[in-house]
């Protein structure tokens, strides 16, 4: 069964290597970039960073296969759930890190957008330095990049290879407050789902709780010792909960 692994924002495919190595050499395992990141890194037009794009990247990587496992982190966990509602016969599986399905009200979405495309502004005009010494800092993310290692340097090397203006057209074309709510279609969720946070990332956590209210067969897994980036702060731990 092939399992295609979806990275948040700023980050990129790379970033799933170390829970690549915890899994059987002979793993069907896709990690793709998203527009803006990775190899994707340079495009300039604002159709390539569309919903509809994005969704286009997981279908070339599902191909011909059905039943997929689909494993989404934060905004890549937010582009599983639109994928998975789309196509309901395709997955067997959603493993949705730190995920959200949105915000609830109108109010509340342009709210996020206004401060969205502030943040995109503040990435065009100050550069990823300034832009990092904010987006790292954030609580969830400490658990992560506060300690030195090999894993967290690999992070930090792809993570200034980024450009400001690619990452403010994701943030502008996919942020949480440009896309539809799906909290009202969670209960069309079928197939299992796993809802996974790590124990010091409480606002992602109490969502989490909110979300398996609604989702007829989920299983939620708080992750000790994490923060919001389970996938690279207890990636064994991820594999073992996959099944692997």
């Amino acid at each position: 069964m092939r399992t295609i692994a979806l990275h948040g924002f700023t980050g990129e495919g790379a970033d799933f290597a170390d829970l690549r190595a915890h899994l059987p050499a002979a793993a069907d395992f896709l990690a793709p970039d998203l527009p803006g990141h990775g190899a994707r890194r340079g495009l300039r037009q604002a159709g390539d960073y569309s919903l509809r794009a994005h969704l286009a990247i997981i279908d070339e990587a599902v191909g011909e296969h059905e039943g997929v496992t689909l494993l989404g982190y934060s905004m890549g966990g937010r582009l599983a759930l639109h994928w998975a509602l789309q196509n309901p016969g395709r997955w067997r599986r959603l493993v949705l890190i730190g995920a959200s399905p949105g915000l609830v009200t109108a109010a509340e979405r342009e709210e996020r957008r206004l401060a969205d495309a502030a943040l995109a502004t503040f990435l065009r005009t100050q550069g990823l330095a300034a832009f990092y010494k904010y987006w790292h800092h954030q609580p969830m993310l400490r658990t992560f990049l506060q300690d030195a290692s090999p894993a967290r340097e690999a992070l930090l090397t792809r993570r200034n290879a980024n450009e400001p203006e690619s990452l403010a057209l994701s943030l502008e074309s996919v942020g949480t407050g440009s896309l539809p709510s799906l909290w009202d279609r969670l209960g069309e969720l079928r197939s299992p789902v796993d809802l996974v946070t790590g124990e010091a990332d409480p606002k992602f956590t109490a969502l989490a709780r909110r979300m398996g209210e609604k989702i007829p067969r989920v299983r939620l897994s708080v992750v000790e010792g994490a923060g919001h980036a389970v996938h690279l702060e207890r990636s064994g731990d991820l594999a073992i909960l996959m099944g692997f």
